[in-house]
């Protein structure tokens, strides 16, 4: 089968939800965000950014989720959530003044956390009941019909899917039958033609089936890549990390 045929047949489900079993990883995705670039280089020292770490938890469902959006929000969001007991409970009435690192450690190792800018005097930990948003819904057009996916970029080696148009901060992993695939929502492209409003994603598929084995792929000054399962330099600008974030499923919450 041709390999963008292969990759749209195991993202086939995809409806703007992404399940995230590794509550760890949804945590650094959450508080990361989708930013990469300087905006993201920015926030990961907590510059131009809210000086509060978000968790928005959905009691009825019990989950945690996060919602990433494109520059079309009606089109482009994405919702990302992980089952999870809450880490905060309601005994705890100090949900805005939080040390996060006192809560997150549990979670995070301390260059994760040093990567990230939590834990510095102006960044306090925000746990939110978020019962506005406990319905989720799939992505859908104006008109109520489903979206069209496509892949807009099938990438033929590792670096060049990483470093991309802008150096990805993290990308989602699915396995396959005959490889493991990496992708990742392509929000730019989001367009509307002839009355079809399409989702593409940026694709590379791992037929070594390794790269899912680790956390990061780390990335140097030189563009040269190796496969890590822990941070060790937090200096940006010596190294990129992209967190490696396996799917459990497309289903909407």
């Amino acid at each position: 089968m041709e390999l963008k045929a292969w990759a749209l047949s195991l993202l086939k489900d995809f409806k703007g939800s992404l399940e995230i079993p590794d509550f760890r990883k949804f945590l650094l995705v959450n508080f990361a965000s989708h930013s990469s670039g300087p905006a993201g280089l920015m926030s990961m020292f907590g510059l131009g950014e809210s000086t509060s770490l978000t968790l928005s938890y959905d009691p009825m469902r019990k989950l945690y989720f996060h919602k990433v959006l494109g520059a079309t929000p009606e089109l482009s969001q994405l919702f990302l959530y992980s089952r999870h007991d809450p880490i905060m409970k309601e005994k705890d009435k100090d949900f805005f003044t939080k040390d996060p690192v006192s809560v997150l450690k549990e979670f995070l190792s301390q260059k994760e956390l040093e990567l990230l800018g939590i834990g510095t005097k102006r960044k306090k930990l925000v746990h939110v009941k978020a019962s506005d948003f406990q319905v989720l819904e799939g992505m859908h057009d104006a008109s109520g019909n489903a979206l069209r996916l496509a892949v807009d970029t099938l990438y033929g080696n590792l670096e060049s899917f990483v470093a991309g148009y802008e150096p990805r901060s993290r990308v989602f992993y699915l396995e396959g039958a005959d490889g493991h695939l990496l992708f990742d929502v392509n929000f730019t492209p989001l367009t509307k033609k002839d009355g079809v409003n399409l989702v593409t994603f940026d694709v590379y598929v791992d037929e070594t089936r390794e790269v899912g084995k680790h956390a990061y792929i780390a990335m140097d000054q030189d563009s040269k890549i190796k496969l890590v399962d822990e941070v060790k330099d937090v200096n940006v600008q010596n190294t990129l990390y992209c967190l490696i974030v396996p799917v459990a499923s497309f289903a909407v919450p």
